[in-house]
């Protein structure tokens, strides 16, 4: 996207009335932020999986953001509710509204660029503005570490890597896909996405574990929790017939290293690096 457009869009963004004094956020993604820039106090609850960082615990919990309900938020007494899209039944956000509760979407950012625009807006917001620079400005500079040290991947092999993760709105276990955060991360460190496919999750089967064939299995932390061992995760239907699982090669992370771009990311790819070519 052109700069000057970017510029307009944020102009837009910030001409926003609303009061962010108290705040119910339901995005992992915008919480996380919130905190980076030191404007936790605005917040009043979260959504249940909303737990990093950790002392956001500590906050009341509204529920799962795709299964809300009106009566658990309205009664934080909120100013806003805060969501960046991810975020359900319809109809409950059509309650808050009624009964004068603004719903503000904030689109996650679906890559670096747009990622950082959303620390930018958020530190607009909560009048944190010289501190969002500074995290972005940090944040760039790992990446540009990251970015230089990418060549050394080039002609070597490269794991295939599969990000196992629990829907806990389908209860069940999730390929992570596309050309998403993960996937991008993935390839920065050095490996390659086993499922290469459109969209951004593809529910796994048995069948579609084993024929992706990953050397590594990237296990999201409520996924692997619900099981509770790399020995007992190897054993899976699916998994068992799996380089990765024949060979233990089963690693637990945080569904937030992965799922979105954000300061941790040039510390999540060190990670990973680490994983991928020991």
């Amino acid at each position: 996207m052109p700069r000057f457009i970017q510029v307009l869009l944020y102009l837009i963004c910030f001409s926003d009335p609303v009061d962010f004094s108290r705040v119910v956020c339901v995005s992992k993604q915008i919480n996380e932020f919130i905190y980076d820039i030191g404007a936790q106090s605005h917040l009043v609850a979260r959504d249940l999986t909303s737990i990093y960082p950790s002392e956001i615990t500590k906050l009341p919990s509204v529920g799962y953001h795709r299964a809300l309900s009106a009566e658990g938020i309205t009664s934080m007494h909120p100013s806003v509710l805060l969501t960046d899209g991810n975020v359900g039944p319809e109809t409950v956000l059509d309650q808050l509204r009624k009964v004068g509760i603004p719903v503000v979407t904030l689109p996650p950012g679906s890559s670096l660029d747009s990622a950082e625009l959303l620390m930018t807006d958020l530190g607009h917001r909560f009048g944190r503005t010289a501190a969002a620079d500074s995290v972005v400005a940090r944040w760039k500079a790992g990446m540009n570490a990251v970015f230089a040290d990418t060549a050394r991947w080039a002609g070597k092999p490269r794991p295939r890597v599969l990000v196992m993760h629990f829907g806990q709105l389908g209860n069940t276990y999730l390929g992570v896909t596309g050309q998403g955060p993960a996937t991008q991360i993935i390839r920065w460190a050095g490996g390659v996405n086993a499922i290469d496919t459109t969209g951004n999750m593809q529910r796994l089967t048995p069948e579609i574990i084993a024929r992706s064939a990953p050397d590594i299995i990237l296990a999201t932390d409520v996924g692997f929790d619900r099981v509770g061992s790399v020995d007992a995760f190897r054993k899976l239907p699916g998994v068992d017939l799996t380089p990765a699982g024949k060979n233990g090669q089963i690693y637990r992370i945080d569904e937030t290293e992965v799922m979105y771009f954000g300061p941790r990311t040039p510390a999540t790819v060190r990670k990973f690096e680490k994983i991928f070519h020991p």
